[in-house]
């Protein structure tokens, strides 16, 4: 089985990183895996491996310190990536040359698979994709990783392409993969003018490339201030998890837990250049760790149908009126109004999920779900456990007929619910 296919039915959400250290270094030998077992983290990536430079034994004791923690780990050598496709005279030599990284690395029981490049732009885009492909050929038990620049219309004219989408279908096309991988740090950017309608249009690039090619999709999003990119709070990070995961994701990635120094304006990441974690640390920690614990084993089984976004501007592409059979409306009770985001999922056996989310980083209160007729509804909590949700009473007017639920919500809070419709079945 391949690896990201024994993961899922495992009910492991996959999270990882960006790692860009040495060996040797606070990200690089095996006490790093400790931090990120701490982190939820649950698919490691290992420093670049140069078989010339770097020792075969300092990563497999990365490696084993995973097996041993029951995590995976991506494999960065050098020998795999797309770099070597570029220096290889043929595909023959860089065949030669990954058979070898197999050898050494790709029967490891924490190996999930093998990098092969990070937002391949302009002339590279044909040999990484090439590169890709041979490593879905010569190794299907594993999943190679392949990540993309997130999608704005200036992202592709910087990355040299006419159309984005084209991007992704050739990508599909050419390598056969188990899943795509982008990134979205637009809602932490300072100096970004429509932030929020550039973090949900990356998205809706990939929602739509879900849809039309039935994969998972992963997601990057960031943990360390720099650039004009604020530092995030607790609040971001439930928020940026929730958007994510209300839209699909079936995997995250951070850039970047670890700072290896002074570089320029990077700022309290999760481990600083000393090694020390730091409060940034704390809250990454807490809010990966309380969705691997809640709504993460559920919505690896569930596959993503469609969004709203209600009382507030239409982001992203996403309709911002509700055409639903399962949901009437939804509005915030108490003083404090914002927006909310509203997604609907199926599992395999057709019993629908609702996902709410506070799509705010700084208001709170309470929200009311009206749903269509009588429905009978479940509230996933801790543990994936999934109780029915208690009814809303509303006590400015105790008659009302409607069922309702009205969780509280932090900002960018989300909770999930399954629906047992009581809508009579058309022919």
């Amino acid at each position: 089985m391949n690896t990201l296919d024994a993961i899922m039915e495992r009910g492991t959400f996959p999270v990882t990183f960006h790692n860009y250290s040495p060996f040797g270094s606070p990200a690089g030998r095996p006490e790093s895996v400790k931090d990120w077992v701490d982190l939820g983290i649950t698919v490691g990536r290992t420093p670049g491996y140069v078989p010339e430079r770097d020792k075969r034994e300092d990563m497999l004791g990365i490696l084993d310190a995973c097996a041993e923690a029951g995590i995976m780990c991506f494999v960065n050598d050098a020998r795999a990536s797309s770099g070597a496709m570029f220096k290889s005279r043929d595909e023959d030599e860089y065949r030669r040359g990954f058979e070898a990284a197999l050898k050494d690395f790709g029967g490891h029981p924490a190996t999930f698979g093998f990098d092969v490049a990070d937002e391949p732009c302009h002339d590279r885009i044909t040999k990484t994709f090439r590169t890709a492909a041979i490593q879905r050929e010569m190794a299907p038990h594993l999943t190679p990783f392949m990540s993309f620049a997130g999608y704005s219309p200036h992202g592709t004219e910087w990355m040299g392409l006419r159309s984005y989408r084209r991007y992704i279908d050739e990508c599909v096309e050419v390598t056969d993969p188990k899943m795509l991988f982008h990134g979205s740090y637009a809602i932490l950017d300072e100096d970004l003018p429509d932030a929020m309608e550039h973090h949900f249009r990356a998205p809706k690039m990939y929602t739509d490339a879900m849809l039309r090619h039935r994969l998972p999709t992963w997601l990057t999003l960031c943990c360390t201030g720099h650039y004009t990119a604020r530092c995030p709070s607790d609040d971001d990070f439930r928020w940026m998890i929730a958007i994510a995961a209300a839209l699909g994701h079936k995997g995250f990635a951070w850039f970047n837990i670890y700072t290896r120094g002074a570089h320029e304006n990077y700022r309290w990441p999760p481990i600083n250049e000393f090694g020390e974690r730091t409060q940034t640390f704390e809250w990454l920690s807490y809010q990966v760790r309380r969705f691997q614990k809640t709504f993460a084993p559920t919505l690896l089984k569930l596959d993503w149908q469609r969004a709203y976004h209600v009382g507030g501007p239409r982001l992203g592409g996403y309709p911002n009126t509700i055409d639903s059979e399962l949901v009437k409306g939804v509005r915030p009770r108490t003083a404090q109004k914002y927006s909310l985001l509203v997604s609907e999922f199926k599992d395999s056996d057709g019993r629908d999920y609702v996902a709410v989310l506070n799509n705010s980083r700084d208001k709170f209160g309470q929200t009311v779900i009206t749903w269509h007729g009588q429905p009978t509804v479940y509230h996933v909590g801790w543990n994936a456990e999934e109780p029915k949700a208690r009814k809303y009473f509303d006590h400015e007017w105790p008659e009302n007929p409607a069922m309702e639920t009205g969780p509280w919500l932090s900002p960018g809070q989300m909770e999930l619910y399954r629906v047992e419709s009581d809508a009579p079945e058309r022919l």
